[in-house]
């Protein structure tokens, strides 16, 4: 299927962290549908973590294919073709991405593919043209999943692959085309939009793993308006050199991501705008309201911009699950932070002991 330039712009909509169950959520889909209506995209994807939680599937092939259908159908059951990435919870299901890649195949508009002899699975370009001219290559990477500790970051042959594409095109036209890149975890120069600030700082966030002991907030002077980050990247624990490989040559004009679903903020680094994309899903922990999705609109001339849109202004302040939604308002985001709460509560609880002793002991 080729994918062409309509009304002189291209609209891609990435959808990120649906994670869902063998239920699917009402108010993700009324966010998707809405999204839908009101963006008219030419293109959805899915980043990762689609689906999640080994109870509710059990291997099961049928139930996989059902839910994947259901959360893909705000696009195909329109006519729009999706792709996905996956991310570090879909394997958990009982199924292999390789398994599920299958399975996206049997979808309706499905346009995704997976290179040979590559890490992973679900690498693959797709060109964006204007009649016979590529005007944009949108890369989908696998960016893997967890280690003994912390994430795992792009492999070498990846980003092998990824520079022999850049230069086989730029053969192949004459010139290096403008490209935006989507994956599940972020890049570590995500980093390069935060400041190190002290514990205690309004908004401040704790770092996560190898920043354990550091606190950040989001340089205002670097994101969009409107940007938040209620935790800290969980990015990769090594720098694999993706990003300066996506830097080298000048294509890479964005590189956008999931994963950590209560962040929404993007931001110039060395040329290429970084960007995170709050959850989409409602079955797991999330931004409340400012759920949502990333608008990525291409231009004929090779320019871009990008935005959020939230449920709030999407669908309402409205919800269909009220008790799941307030639950997962207080869930901890990781087991760091459990690791913490638990802490916490069990000091506060120690100090009260500790008061109602001296109390006792002088009365």
């Amino acid at each position: 299927m080729q994918l062409e330039f309509k009304n002189k712009n291209f609209k891609i909509m990435q959808v990120a962290d649906t994670q869902e169950g063998k239920k699917v959520s009402p108010d993700l889909l009324n966010l998707l549908n809405a999204a839908m209506e009101e963006e008219k995209p030419d293109l959805v994807v899915y980043s990762g973590d689609q689906i999640w939680n080994i109870a509710s599937f059990k291997g099961n092939r049928n139930i996989v294919h059902d839910v994947l259908y259901k959360i893909t159908e705000p696009a195909h059951s329109r006519g729009v073709p999706f792709t996905i990435c996956f991310g570090n919870h879909d394997r958990q299901v009982g199924l292999s991405n390789e398994e599920q890649f299958e399975i996206y195949k049997t979808i309706p508009l499905f346009v995704g593919d997976s290179a040979e002899n590559v890490d992973g699975c679900g690498n693959h370009v797709i060109e964006i043209k204007n009649g016979d001219e590529i005007v944009f290559l949108l890369y989908c990477i696998d960016s893997h999943t967890s280690l003994t500790i912390g994430y795992d970051h792009v492999h070498k042959n990846q980003i092998e692959w990824y520079r022999k594409t850049r230069d086989e095109y730029k053969e192949k036209t004459g010139r290096y085309i403008p490209s935006i890149v989507i994956q599940h975890i972020p890049v570590p120069e995500v980093d390069r939009l935060m400041l190190e600030v002290k514990r205690g700082t309004k908004g401040a966030v704790q770092g996560f793993r190898n920043r354990a002991r550091k606190w950040y907030i989001l340089d205002e002077n670097k994101v969009n308006k409107g940007a938040f980050m209620k935790e800290s990247p969980a990015d990769p624990m090594e720098n694999g050199g993706q990003f300066d490989a996506m830097a080298e040559k000048g294509d890479v004009k964005g590189i956008y991501f999931g994963h950590d679903h209560i962040n929404s903020f993007n931001g110039n680094v060395r040329g290429i705008d970084v960007g995170y994309t709050q959850g989409a899903g409602f079955h797991i922990y999330g931004p409340g309201l400012d759920r949502g999705v990333r608008i990525i609109k291409l231009n004929e001339d090779g320019t871009f911009n990008t935005y959020d849109r939230r449920y709030r202004d999407l669908v309402g302040k409205k919800v269909k699950e009220k008790f799941r939604f307030a639950l997962y308002q207080v869930m901890p985001t990781n087991v760091y932070e459990a690791f913490y709460r638990v802490l916490k509560f069990f000091g506060i609880a120690a100090v009260i002991a500790a008061i109602i002793l001296v109390i006792n002991y002088f009365k």
